[in-house]
């Protein structure tokens, strides 16, 4: 009998965690038995689709998990990101709980509550899964819990997204960002970066994707500075990949990143990609096949040395797609999984 994994996430909504465990879910559906249980959202339709058993909580409070993990009854707890983490651990007394997680976070680095509670946490989750090798360098994890923490990087399945891009959308772009719009993603600097890449190449057409707590702002911001004919807004899309495979370039702006999904869906849709300088981003992007930006004059001045460089342009797609099957290799990716439920199951 296969063993009985619960995956446990905060949000309702299709983000790089969900992504994830939808990743590890059908990539070891022959070896384990898998649900995914969050708050009622648009996720229902995405996990339907791809055939994954959901259980909704009507919130995220002990309360409602304790009641998923009573009726699912599983063997380990996968729980991903710090909140769920400790709210499974709340629920939970008996199950092994396994901690992914996907951000790096400037607290986790400092003594505040936020990390005391983390640290308290890690002493009872019996394997912590970190998705870059600088979340386990620059904090606590590092020193204190460094034997129960495994680095697995996020890959994607680069087969599988090159079948959803496919389409025949007429609309194409020159950039596309992709992301919620929180403060984290930071949006709204992605946006200044767009009105200044403006004043050199007028006829720039950009898409953004994804909705969020800063959603109003940034479309003041974009009717405020004219900007309503260059930047198409098309909210969240279940399916991004039509849209990314039609533009040329994925700019990111976070203020904070894992290792960042969508960075490695664009490189394999052969998108050179353009970040900020954050710990970790040197795994995924190096000159062949991207930028790693400083400030935002420099964003400025690789899109439009990009944008404007044929030739540079179409070398650097070529790169992409060889930089996402190196790092996209599935069954490392599996065997590594595998090794961490092994070690929490016996």
């Amino acid at each position: 009998m296969k063993k009985r994994i619960l995956h446990i996430l905060s949000s309702n909504e299709l983000a790089g965690a969900e992504n994830v465990a939808i990743n590890i879910i059908n990539n070891l559906s022959n070896t384990y038995e898998c649900a995914y249980a969050s708050p009622e959202g648009g996720i229902k339709e995405i996990l339907k689709v791809s055939g994954i058993h959901y259980l909704p909580l009507e919130k995220f409070n002990v309360l409602q998990i304790k009641r998923a993990i009573d009726l699912w009854k599983p063997d380990i707890i996968h729980a991903h990101d710090f909140k769920a983490t400790v709210k499974c651990l709340a629920a939970s007394f008996f199950i092994p709980v396994v901690s992914h997680i996907h951000q790096n976070p400037k607290w986790l680095k400092r003594v505040n509550p936020y990390s005391i509670l983390f640290f308290l946490a890690c002493f009872k989750i019996k394997q912590i899964v970190v998705v870059s090798p600088g979340i386990k360098k620059s904090t606590l994890l590092s020193t204190f819990f460094k034997r129960k923490t495994t680095v697995i990087k996020n890959i994607v399945d680069i087969k599988q997204i090159k079948e959803k891009s496919d389409g025949t959308l007429e609309e194409a772009y020159d950039i596309a960002f992709i992301g919620r719009l929180n403060r984290v993603k930071n949006p709204l600097r992605f946006i200044s970066i767009v009105e200044k890449v403006k004043e050199v190449i007028p006829n720039l057409r950009v898409v953004m994707l994804g909705e969020g707590p800063l959603e109003t702002e940034c479309k003041e911001y974009i009717k405020k500075n004219d900007l309503e004919d260059i930047i198409d807004l098309k909210g969240f899309l279940p399916n991004p990949y039509p849209l990314l495979s039609r533009s040329k370039l994925l700019v990111m702006t976070s203020l904070s990143e894992g290792l960042p999904i969508v960075a490695i869906e664009a490189l394999a849709l052969e998108k050179p990609i353009i970040v900020p300088r954050l710990e970790g981003m040197e795994y995924i992007v190096d000159k062949s096949c991207g930028y790693i930006c400083n400030s935002e004059d420099e964003f400025v001045s690789r899109i439009i040395y990009l944008l404007n460089s044929e030739q540079t342009y179409m070398d650097m797609s070529i790169a992409a797609a060889k930089q996402a099957a190196e790092l996209c290799d599935m069954n490392l990716y599996r065997r590594n999984l595998d090794q961490v439920y092994q070690s929490v199951i016996y």
